[in-house]
């Protein structure tokens, strides 16, 4: 006894571990959950045992009630399941609790009227009850469906309780007819399953929801079929034990036809929603069908587009291999109208709807340039028409160069995406023909940017001509130029001219802007210098006459010239200079290292009447003097006077350090001045003219030797 005791206090443990494993997780229907109700069954099963080992029989009496609670709660837990793999009719549930309860009722009444000494449950309570739960377990494991992933594992879990159940439930079946040492056992391995079973439960799942309508109430016609039979089979056993056992007490066959009857009733209701069912079933199948048909027609309205797709589809692999071709073809103005005209006969031989196709190149004001035409424009219900424009040229608009290629046709199609596709056809073909038009553009300016780069490469060479490439060599006086325009020519003169053996001339100067007009003039300069140079040498004769000479064509063009003069005396070893608005020449020798403050009168050109002061330097130091033009010293470089402070710091240092080497100090110059230049971003053209001389007794000894 105390170890049945210790069973049953065991089950109630275990009914409230299962009842409180769903706290947390389920806020909805809480008390219709699978583990809820079987922990409460455990819990009257548990309670209603205990109180059956007492030697008090009213005690043993309230056992009935709680074993009535403890079939009632597994009755409904296995509904529950149902409800949880497949909608289960709540009638059915309140049948079948209604009809657990009635019988067992109608049991223990009669069980009380014929032995009212003996409080024990009656056997066929045992019996019975089993029965009635075995019933909907058996229907509830034998359900198939058709799941993977999630619902397949919990479907294969509620298996594993059901079995569970089962399990319990014939041990509370096999009660009175095994000794207390096989109920012990039973009991303890009923309950280790049913521990086992609810630790792995799942939730309620969603099977329903995760499958299709005609899926779900085919399943749910074959679990009613299913039911039926079960209860039909509850039937024939309840029959069979009345009829063939007759020494089943007075209680058990009142319970066995309170059982019949109420199962009788059930069938006949099951029967009832099984034939509504089926007209579900068939009237789900029939929308099925209906969908099915749909589906069908739009599969083959489907094919039929793809159909027509795919034959444009190789229209267009055609038109893009001919638009190809013409593309690898050397197009110009002259071949233009022809390459059209066969793009045009490509697109209407292509399309077999097409009934007429224009093509035309038009003015601003709809002025046709040229058209290409095939068909036969025909307007009527039963054709569309298409019409597109293009832009060729925002503000170009001649023959060569369009302003528009317009496009018309005319079609023989009622299919809108038919339409469509053959308009972005259309489409294409008026890009092809823009683009053509765009490409004889490109290739003619190529051809005139050729034409002009070369032209600009032989003015380059005749201005590079004209600048003097060799050292001038004197005595006692060296010279060297060094010349860089700011593009392929530039408007810079420089030059030196040997007018007799006592003078040489050097002059540097710049023409106002720079490119091809500023080199013509730098090169009529040259002209004029040299016819100013036949008459007179002084430097402020030759930039007056030089400015009356170019004075008319400087003002027509609206430009003028900066100039510096030179005269070299080697009679008296000194320099005369005269400046017309050009830039003071940078003077350094070993005393002097200085900008020469030059008076400047205004440039060349900007007044008729301007005159320029002579000014005379005598060559006592040897040492250097650069004419430049502003273009050296304007190089990247926003402040002129420091930069003027940092050509004179340079080059001085060059100068301290090869003044003994007359040739290396004009070469360190030289490579100076080109590296200096390179450094800042030129702006301007860049001229500089080198003069290197010997001091007045260096002149004097020079002299001496020669004579």
């Amino acid at each position: 006894m105390i170890l049945e005791a210790f069973l049953y206090g065991l089950e109630m443990l275990v009914g409230i571990w299962i009842m409180t494993r769903i706290y947390g997780r389920y806020s909805v229907r809480r008390w219709y959950h699978v583990s809820f109700l079987q922990g409460i069954g455990l819990l009257t099963w548990g309670l209603g045992n205990l109180l059956a080992l007492s030697s008090v029989a009213w005690v043993q009496k309230i056992c009935m009630p709680a074993c009535f609670f403890t079939y009632t709660f597994f009755l409904l837990s296995l509904h529950a399941l149902q409800h949880a793999t497949l909608a289960y009719e709540s009638w059915k549930t309140v049948w079948d609790s209604v009809t657990l309860i009635v019988t067992f009722t109608a049991i223990v009444v009669v069980h009380e009227l014929a032995y009212t000494s003996s409080g024990h449950l009656p056997v066929m309570m045992h019996i019975l009850g089993g029965v009635f739960l075995l019933i909907p377990a058996i229907t509830t494991f034998a359900q198939k469906g058709q799941a993977s992933g999630q619902a397949m594992k919990e479907r294969k879990q509620h298996r594993t309780l059901i079995l569970a159940t089962s399990v319990f439930i014939v041990y509370t079946m096999i009660i009175p007819f095994v000794p207390s040492v096989a109920r012990i056992v039973a009991g303890a391995i009923s309950i280790a399953f049913l521990i086992l079973a609810h630790y792995r439960a799942p939730g309620i799942s969603r099977a329903r929801m995760e499958q299709p309508e005609y899926r779900y109430l085919f399943q749910k016609l074959n679990f009613v079929k299913r039911d039926a039979y079960m209860v039909q089979v509850l039937l024939i056993l309840s029959g069979a034990l009345l009829l063939g056992v007759p020494a089943i007490p007075e209680d058990g066959q009142f319970g066995l036809w309170v059982a019949i009857l109420f199962g009788s009733i059930r069938v006949y209701l099951t029967i009832r929603d099984h034939q509504l069912l089926v007209n579900q079933t068939l009237m789900s199948a029939t929308r099925l069908e209906h969908q099915l048909i749909e589906q069908l027609a739009l599969t083959q309205q489907s094919n039929q587009q793809l159909t027509q797709v795919m034959g444009l589809k190789q229209n267009y692999e055609h038109l893009l291999v001919a638009s190809n071709q013409q593309r690898l073809k050397k197009v110009t103005y002259e071949t233009m109208q022809q390459v059209i005209e066969e793009l045009v006969e490509t697109w209407y031989s292509k399309l077999d709807n097409l009934v007429y196709l224009r093509l035309s190149l038009e003015s601003s004001d709809r002025r046709v340039y040229f058209q290409a035409e095939r068909g036969k424009r025909r307007e009527w219900a039963g054709n569309h028409q298409f019409q597109e424009q293009m832009v060729v040229h925002e503000t170009l608009d001649s023959g060569l160069t369009p302003r528009f290629v317009t496009l018309e046709a005319f079609v023989k199609e009622d299919d809108c995406l038919k339409k469509e596709l053959e308009q972005s056809f259309f489409q294409l073909l008026l890009v092809n023909v823009r683009d053509l038009a765009l490409r004889c553009r490109h290739q003619h300016q190529e051809l005139e940017l050729r034409f002009m780069e070369s032209e600009m490469e032989l003015a380059k060479r005749i201005q590079s001509m004209l600048v003097p490439k060799e050292q001038l060599t004197l005595k006692s006086l060296r010279a060297r130029s060094v010349y860089a325009p700011f593009t392929y020519v530039g408007g810079d003169y420089i030059d030196y001219i040997r007018v007799d053996e006592r003078y040489t001339c050097f002059i540097v100067a710049d023409v106002s802007g720079h490119g091809l007009p500023a080199s013509l003039l730098a090169a009529g300069i040259r002209t004029a210098v040299r016819a100013v140079l036949q008459k007179s040498i002084s430097p402020d004769e030759v930039l007056e006459r030089l400015n009356q000479l170019l004075f008319e064509d400087l003002s027509k063009t609206r430009t003028y010239i900066t100039m510096l003069v030179c005269l070299y005396d080697a009679q008296e070893h000194a320099l005369l200079l005269s400046r017309a608005g050009h830039p003071q020449p940078l003077y350094l020798t070993a005393t002097q290292r200085t900008v020469l403050p030059l008076a400047g009168g205004i440039g060349l050109g900007l007044s008729p009447d301007s005159t320029y002061k002579l000014e005379k330097v005598p060559l006592k130091e040897a040492g250097l003097l650069l004419m430049y033009t502003d273009g050296l010293v304007e190089s990247g470089r926003k402040e002129l006077y420091r930069c003027l402070h940092t050509w004179q710091h340079d080059l001085t240092q060059i100068l301290d350090r090869y003044g003994k080497e007359e040739e290396a100090t004009m070469d360190h110059v030289e490579t100076y001045i080109w590296e200096k230049t390179r450094e800042g971003q030129q702006t301007d053209d860049m001229s500089v003219l080198i003069i290197q001389f010997q001091s007045a007794e260096e002149q004097l000894f020079a002299d001496a030797d020669v004579s």
